[in-house]
């Protein structure tokens, strides 16, 4: 779902905020003020993000996340402005980089500001995207992958575990479809993040009576997929690789909004891209995603030469389709967006055959 823009004057407040951030990254501002301030609506999670463009031509990207969100209570944690301000996401190892040039908690509206560069002009569209960007994505996480290498069990402040994040999106998609939850957050955390409301009747009805309840007791059973996860080695997870969350600019790979950011599998961060990407919304090029397995081999490569060791590819293997059957839990419903004009049937069978994958990866590893 792309962002939408709407246009406004900007507020002396932000200015404010703007110019004193600024300091503190030691950047100071020229410019008097803003002159434009651009809302964008892309379905966030109760975030509000503004694109502030200043007289001097220079552009910037506020993140306001208010403190009272459901997902601050489902998650454990203060969120991404908090592991900026730790560390953990701040000083990236190249071609990483993050953009967030100051992180600051206002008092009086009890809300975390992220100020960011403006790397906008660096997301590739969706029909823009191609293998060669998974490569370039795959290659410079394998990097980043490989300096938290067996990282500690317990997260820094703003960064959760595997079964942090994964409740949260599970704990949504149970509580709409089938209005219970064993979590007391998710009826709230279901009010700000809503894409599971719209998508899920269309997905469970095209799944069919069989796989609809198959999907349901994976759901309720999502902690014995995050076990098994638990069995691989873990690292520090950007957690929403998508597209959106992407930019290039010149050499380097910019990733931003750190929100779901985790110490699991590393097979879990390419399992989520690798889902939205190519199975979700799969390029119309006529490949199936078994087609671009090459890429994980290329991650592979990258992170055995990063960490100067081989790594047990098929115990890498198993954490992949492992990885795969949590985002499935997470955000199979996501498969479901476009069947109303889906005359072709595509989306339908897309349907099935993950539902054949899914039932597949559970006999192979799952007890």
């Amino acid at each position: 779902m792309e962002a939408d823009i709407e246009t406004t004057h900007t507020a002396p407040s932000d200015t404010a905020y703007l110019a004193a951030a600024l300091r503190r990254a030691g950047r100071p501002p020229s410019f008097s003020e803003p002159v434009l301030e651009q809302f964008l609506d892309g379905g966030r999670t109760g975030a509000r993000v503004t694109r502030l463009t200043c007289t001097d031509g220079a552009s910037f990207v506020l993140k306001v996340i208010p403190r009272g969100r459901a997902f601050r209570e489902a998650l454990g944690h203060e969120g991404e402005a908090a592991a900026w301000l730790e560390g953990a996401t701040r000083t990236l190892p190249l071609p990483l980089a993050n953009p967030t040039l100051d992180a600051s908690l206002h008092p009086e509206r009890d809300e975390w500001w992220l100020l960011m560069d403006d790397v906008s002009p660096g997301i590739v569209s969706r029909s823009g995207w191609t293998e060669l960007q998974t490569q370039r994505l795959f290659e410079a996480m394998a990097v980043f992958h490989a300096q938290h290498w067996h990282a500690h069990d317990t997260p820094p402040a703003g960064v959760a575990n595997l079964t942090g994040t994964t409740a949260l999106l599970v704990e949504i998609a149970l509580h709409e479809s089938t209005g219970h939850a064993s979590a007391t957050w998710a009826a709230r955390s279901a009010e700000q993040f809503q894409v599971p409301r719209m998508l899920l009747p269309g997905f469970l009805e095209a799944a069919g009576h069989g796989n609809a309840d198959f999907y349901l007791t994976l759901l309720r059973h999502w902690r014995a997929i995050v076990a098994a996860l638990g069995a691989h080695p873990p690292t520090l997870l950007h957690g929403d690789l998508r597209r959106a969350n992407i930019a290039f600019v010149e050499k380097q790979v910019v990733l931003f909004d750190w929100e779901l950011a985790a110490l699991g599998s590393a097979a879990a961060d390419l399992a989520w891209h690798w889902f939205l990407h190519y199975w979700a919304y799969p390029p119309n090029d006529g490949r199936r995603p078994e087609d671009r397995l090459w890429l994980r081999d290329a991650y592979l490569d990258r992170l055995e030469s990063e960490l100067g060791l081989p790594v047990d590819r098929n115990a890498f293997r198993a954490a992949w389709e492992l990885g795969w059957l949590r985002v499935f839990c997470q955000l199979g419903f996501v498969l479901a967006d476009g069947l109303a004009d889906d005359r072709a049937g595509t989306r339908h069978q897309l349907i099935q055959d993950a539902f054949h994958k899914a039932r597949r990866i559970t006999d192979e590893h799952l007890p």
